[in-house]
């Protein structure tokens, strides 16, 4: 039984095991355990913090609560040092709101796998009667170039409705549109409509050289 508003060793490590010993920060995601040189150890920079503060004073502090609900598990969410640090420095840009969210995403996150997400870098998506993206370019020069980092999806576009996916334009001496990608796909264009159209195209590219 708890005696004060601190977490018990035994809450601290189901928190721990809970977060599959990574922070909770969404942006952040750091493994909070690690090999010690010793072979017998073990180096651990996580902590167990308070969604609402512990005491008077602290962060998100909740004077209505009982020092038993300060120290249970639905009030602590694990985080590496420097987010723990952060979230009590700045709360209100760390409401209880937020660290909840965090908590809750980050444990359906680790219960699926902890799935690494697949980032674009560039995504249009538009939906009834729009054009994705308009490039042009009158001057010498690329009119657009997009590149991935391995893993990424270069581009992305994607129009539901009436629409074009895009037009690149370029009137000048130069390239119209590079898309570079390294180990996943280059660009993908996909576009849906309602009903038949004087124009829906995926995807339009010019170039007139001088």
């Amino acid at each position: 039984m708890a005696t004060g508003p601190d977490f018990l060793r035994k809450v601290v490590e189901e928190l721990a095991k809970r977060a599959a010993q990574t922070c909770a920060n969404p942006d952040c995601r750091k493994p909070t355990s690690g090999p010690h040189s010793d072979a017998s150890r073990s180096v651990v920079v996580g902590e167990a913090a308070h969604i609402r503060g512990a005491r008077p004073g602290s962060a998100r502090y909740a004077p209505e609560m009982t020092d038993e609900e300060r120290a249970n598990p639905a009030n602590g969410i694990w985080l590496c040092r420097k987010c723990a640090k952060l979230i009590d420095t700045d709360p209100k840009r760390f409401p209880v709101g937020l660290l909840e969210d965090w908590k809750k995403t980050h444990e359906a996150w680790t219960q699926a796998g902890r799935p690494v997400a697949q980032a674009t870098t560039r995504e249009i998506s538009v939906t009834d009667r729009g054009i994705g993206g308009v490039v042009s370019n009158e001057g010498s020069g690329t009119a657009l170039e997009v590149e991935g980092a391995p893993g990424q999806t270069a581009e992305r576009i994607h129009v539901q409705g009436r629409g074009i996916g895009e037009i690149i334009t370029n009137t000048g001496p130069g390239t119209a549109k590079i898309v570079r990608s390294t180990g996943s796909v280059a660009s993908e264009s996909s576009v849906t409509v309602d009903q038949p159209v004087e124009m829906a195209a995926g995807l339009i590219s010019k170039a007139i050289v001088c």
